[in-house]
């Protein structure tokens, strides 16, 4: 019995693997240059930006979007998912059975790497050893890695973490030193978000009551620094001008 259930159970993966080749093969190609999907790989702000939603508030519809959640520091697991794609990574359970009845994963033109600032402080060269090795498997796959800086945080909130906002800007400086030395895309959140002073904290004007996550006119102010990084990345044309 345990066997007739088990030979049920692999027909039913075949058939459905089948069905998921047949929409890869049918997938309509688009022309070179004429669309480009973004995915976000980040957590609570990159969450609460609302990618999928940017191009309609940019009035770019040739450009697609999505944000991955993860709640911690190290995005291997989830980038190499991502770089799998249209394929999915097999996992014997009732989600991925019923994923493969839907079409296959768009592959990425580009990939914006986030960290936030609750992983702050922590273990700089860990972090950057891991983050080096994300950019470099992006360069590998010919996605291009958009290096994003960490969204700082209020002084109140640092107060509360001690040193938490003088090791996020450091792992900022170090990504864009990273960005600069290899000619990558820089998605700079704390220079749009910061307050300007020496410690550059996040403004008041942009900040939620936490002193951590960004409200409303906050994310307004990433939608435009996201379009005109865009632009730097050649994925958007640079005589366009951006949405207001």
């Amino acid at each position: 019995m345990r066997i007739a259930l088990m030979a049920a159970g692999l027909a039913a993966v075949f058939v459905l693997l089948a069905v998921q080749l047949r929409w890869s093969a049918h997938r309509p190609a688009l022309a070179a240059g004429s669309s480009a999907h973004l995915v976000l790989i980040g957590a609570s702000i990159g969450g609460g930006w609302d990618l999928a939603g940017w191009p309609a508030r940019a009035g770019e519809p040739a450009i697609t979007a999505e944000t991955l959640a993860v709640w911690q520091f190290d995005k291997t697991e989830a980038l190499e998912e991502v770089l799998l794609r249209p394929a999915r990574r097999f996992r014997f359970t009732r989600t991925y059975l019923r994923s493969l009845l839907e079409p296959p994963p768009r592959a990425p033109d580009a990939v914006i790497l986030k960290e936030c600032s609750a992983y702050f402080p922590g273990d700089l060269a860990r972090y950057e050893a891991q983050f080096s090795s994300w950019v470099e498997a992006l360069g590998r796959r010919g996605v291009t890695p958009i290096v994003a800086t960490v969204v700082p945080v209020t002084p109140a909130r640092d107060a509360r973490t001690p040193g938490k906002q003088r090791a996020l800007r450091q792992f900022n400086r170090w990504l864009r030193e990273l960005a600069s030395q290899q000619a990558l895309p820089l998605l700079d959140l704390e220079g749009a978000l910061g307050d300007g002073t020496p410690d550059n904290y996040l403004a008041a004007r942009f900040a939620e009551p936490d002193g951590t996550h960004v409200n409303r006119d906050g994310y307004a102010v990433l939608d435009r620094a996201l379009w005109r990084t865009l632009q730097e990345a050649g994925i958007l044309p640079p005589s366009r001008e951006a949405a207001r």
